[in-house]
């Protein structure tokens, strides 16, 4: 039946929710905005394409909702779905668009946000592949909006440094794409979505896992052409999905939430 089908706002609304007054209303009390940028990539045989755009939207409803219990007042974007995700393209169904076309597509939504008065940003990651391309966008977007700024929190090694804390598994450092993590927060937000066959675990040899620990310190940046995922994993798995909970998916929201919030209210409030 057609009421079956409605759409259900799930948490705070996000401007995708909001009618125009709605918007207005909000910019009266807070020029602070997310823009979570997702992606349309394969997650496994268990896991949707959208798995990332979905967790982008909980976290920025999450932040919403646990400053909103502290007295403060901030916004959130719909979720951009496409992100730069051409190491996943040899698995069905992939979408990837180009570091210059992301680029393109955020300047022009945080323009339009910026004309209606918004003057903060966190551009949201919600896809490891996306974050080259955010810091870059971040700091153009800065010479080009007024009286703005704007912030790309890289949540990715706060989470991963409390798995060892939080997880269950066995290899907690080595649970990565739909792994135990992964599938855990899609278990906790979106149970329907995750299938109940999640398949064996697979562990990435270390020769080949680019989250392996490297003979060096510092940060570098490596790009190597004609590889990608499928030479990887086979399956579009870094770890085992087949342990995840609900619970544990909480306790690592809980660890980006509490970390979100923390960096929101320290630059942003």
């Amino acid at each position: 039946m057609l009421e079956d089908t409605l759409y259900e706002v799930k948490g705070p609304k996000t401007l995708f929710e909001m009618s125009w007054p709605e918007v207005e209303e909000a910019l009266a009390k807070t020029d602070v905005v997310i823009v979570p940028v997702g992606s349309v990539e394969q997650h496994g045989t268990h896991l949707p394409l959208g798995s990332d755009t979905m967790q982008a939207t909980d976290m920025a409803k999450m932040v919403i909702k646990q400053l909103a219990d502290e007295g403060l007042t901030i916004c959130a974007a719909p979720t951009i779905p496409f992100g730069v995700s051409h190491a996943h393209l040899k698995f069905p169904g992939t979408i990837t668009v180009s570091s210059e076309t992301l680029m393109r597509v955020i300047t022009d939504v945080c323009r339009s946000l910026h004309l209606h008065g918004f003057r903060k940003f966190m551009l949201l990651l919600g896809h490891g592949g996306n974050l080259p391309t955010l810091r870059l966008v971040a700091n153009e977007l800065a010479l080009i909006m007024k009286d703005s700024k704007i912030i790309v929190p890289d949540w990715l090694p706060v989470m991963g440094a409390k798995y060892p804390e939080v997880l269950t598994s066995s290899r907690p450092r080595h649970e990565h794409h739909s792994g135990e993590g992964e599938t855990a927060r899609m278990v906790y937000s979106t149970p329907k979505l995750v299938s109940k066959n999640r398949g064996e675990p697979f562990y990435v040899p270390e020769e080949l896992d680019p989250y392996a620990k490297k003979p060096y310190t510092g940060s570098v940046t490596i790009a190597r052409s004609g590889w990608g995922m499928k030479e990887m994993t086979a399956f579009g798995v870094m770890g085992d999905p087949s342990i995840a909970t609900a619970e544990t998916g909480e306790k690592v929201y809980k660890v980006i939430i509490d970390w979100l919030c923390q960096v929101t209210k320290a630059e942003l409030l």
